[in-house]
């Protein structure tokens, strides 16, 4: 329907005051000749847009005109109910979204709160990974102060073989991958949220180098993480009921040398280092032992040692 494909236009100008038409065509599905007719209708209905000729030129709105949510319809509301709630919670705002959508909700009538409800009920967005119970952040919130702030954050962080050290960062951007949480900073480099111990937003401004671009940054860190070799080996030895689970959850570490076809409960694994290897490994409890190499053998008893002691009798 026109009216619908108008206030679309009328919505995606608002996100961006000036955009192409050939690529408002492709947002909405028409052709450029539609576009530029529904823009003379928006203008002739005292809608503030109009078509801008030349190089540089486009369709613009001017950036003070708001127009309503009333025609939300019930899809947009299923799109809403799957948003990450649980992520925006850990950020400390978690009342915040619920508010918003409320707002949104009751500027959209009763279509839209259906389709909300429709999406609740029968969509759920779980952004944790198997065999993962979630990372524990507490800071997050004070790192997401000091980034929205433009400030720099001192951080006590403790690194993937456990030593600690105080360092100062530029922050750029937050990340959440796999429901883990990562601070870009400015060099670019990854901080893991959850190792940060300590936070503190120093007075100095976070500047960050010209043209530094966070998705770009992001795009090379994870490629870099992804792409990084992992040296250690290690042979387990997996109960046959556990074989297709191990293999599933721990996909990312097999070797190549191993392949899920291979009809046997021993599997190689490849991991970045011994702590990071028992990290991975100590969570099957029973379902698999490792037979070699003697180094995480003898860390994983140490691990397994300090968690009976844990759980031991007074």
């Amino acid at each position: 329907m026109r009216a619908d494909r108008l206030l679309s236009l009328v919505l995606l100008l608002q996100a961006r005051p000036s955009s192409a038409a050939p690529e408002l065509a492709a947002r909405l599905g028409v052709s450029v000749r539609t576009v530029l007719r529904d823009v003379a209708a928006l203008s002739s209905a005292g809608i503030p847009v109009y078509a801008e000729r030349g190089r540089g030129g486009g369709i613009r709105m001017l950036p003070a005109y708001r127009a309503g949510l009333a025609h939300l319809n019930a899809a947009e509301g299923t799109g809403l109910a799957v948003g990450q709630a649980r992520l925006a919670g850990e950020l400390g705002l978690g009342d915040a979204l619920d508010t918003a959508i409320e707002k949104i909700i009751g500027a959209g009538g009763q279509a839209l709160r259906g389709g909300l409800a429709q999406g609740r009920r029968h969509v759920i967005v779980d952004v944790d990974p198997w065999m993962r119970s979630g990372e524990a952040v507490p800071l997050l919130p004070a790192v997401h102060d000091g980034l929205l702030r433009g400030r720099c954050l001192s951080l006590d962080y403790e690194d993937s073989d456990g030593a600690r050290s105080q360092r100062t960062v530029t922050p750029a951007g937050l990340v959440a991958k796999a429901g883990i949480w990562y601070l870009v900073t400015s060099e670019p480099s990854l901080v893991r949220v959850s190792r940060v111990h300590g936070c503190t937003v120093l007075p100095a401004p976070a500047v960050l180098p010209a043209g530094f671009d966070l998705d770009a940054a992001w795009a090379r860190l994870r490629d870099r993480v992804e792409a990084r070799p992992r040296p250690l080996t290690v042979l387990v030895s997996v109960s046959p009921p556990a074989v297709a689970l191990v293999r599933r959850v721990l996909a990312r570490h097999l070797t190549p040398a191993d392949s899920p076809s291979e009809p046997s409960h021993l599997v190689r694994l490849a991991f970045a280092g011994v702590p990071h290897a028992v990290g991975s490994l100590l969570g099957f409890g029973a379902q698999l032992t490792v037979v070699d190499p003697p180094a995480v053998r003898t860390a994983m008893r140490t691990a397994a040692e300090a968690v009976v002691a844990l759980y031991a009798d007074p």
